[in-house]
């Protein structure tokens, strides 16, 4: 489901470790996430999976007026808000997965008075990603304010973490893929021989397929992003049709495919 969708910045300056030339060459191939004036027009999703134990979301977006995202998000999110479109109510969610804890991911998990955006669901985190907010908070502005986010949740008891892949029931598995901030997790769904992977943000720019080696800007790590990348790009060449949910990029879904020239490419559905 969409949170939302806006400009959000120079393209070049979201992505300023690839070579300037080859990111405006990669417009014609992937315009949805470039602006006619050379922005980043960045969309924000949620996930909601129904699964035989119950009501899962991945991630939570950017958040409401409360949210840190408001201090760069042009617009506000209300994840609850569209799961009531589609006929959810939100108190029936029993696990909220957090694949990073970057403020676009976790914006949402609580509402403008503080509480628990999802009061019956158990919110699950790698133990890197609530480490390294926890450690940084004294003297980073930015990790206090998602700190802030999920601080509530760990004084709850309601705050799960884990450490490494984590299965969820027979078709759910969260899977540590660090890099993009050391707890980054994706989720594979795999039911009656249906693939699916929640990649969150492994790639944020097509072009990512065909050079896994080049980062976004907010990559914590670039390296380990960078070899994050290629080990899920294996994976998925070699299970074919397995379908691919990115957060940011321009299309729900999409699969990836080798081309003629050996490069991986994304291939919306």
């Amino acid at each position: 489901m969409l949170d939302c969708d806006f400009p959000a910045g120079s393209i070049v300056e979201a992505f300023p470790d690839i070579p300037v030339d080859d990111l405006q060459a990669a417009k014609a191939s992937a315009p949805g996430v470039h602006t006619e004036d050379d922005q980043w027009r960045l969309r924000v999703r949620a996930w909601l999976i129904r699964h035989a134990g119950g009501l899962l979301l991945f991630d939570t977006g950017i958040g409401g007026a409360s949210s840190p995202t408001q201090t760069w998000a042009p617009v506000t999110g209300d994840v609850a808000k569209e799961l009531e479109a589609i006929g959810v109510d939100r108190r029936h969610i029993d696990t909220v997965a957090i694949s990073h804890a970057h403020d676009d991911h976790i914006g949402g998990v609580l509402d403008d008075e503080g509480e628990p955006m999802f009061p019956n669901a158990r919110y699950v985190i790698q133990q890197a990603d609530r480490d390294w907010l926890r450690e940084l908070a004294p003297e980073d502005e930015e990790a206090a304010a998602c700190w802030r986010l999920l601080e509530p949740l760990a004084d709850a008891g309601i705050l799960e973490v884990i450490g490494g892949d984590h299965r969820i029931d027979t078709a759910l598995e969260l899977h540590h893929l660090p890099g993009h901030t050391p707890g980054h997790q994706i989720l594979r769904v795999d039911a009656e021989g249906r693939r699916m992977v929640l990649c969150a943000d492994t790639w944020i720019h097509p072009a990512q397929f065909a050079h896994p080696d080049w980062p976004s800007g907010l990559d914590n790590h670039h390296a380990q992003a960078a070899a994050s990348r290629r080990r899920l790009l294996a994976e998925l060449l070699s299970h074919p049709g397995t379908v691919i949910a990115p957060t940011h990029l321009a299309e729900s879904f999409g699969e990836v495919r080798s081309g003629r020239d050996g490069l991986a490419a994304w291939m919306p559905l």
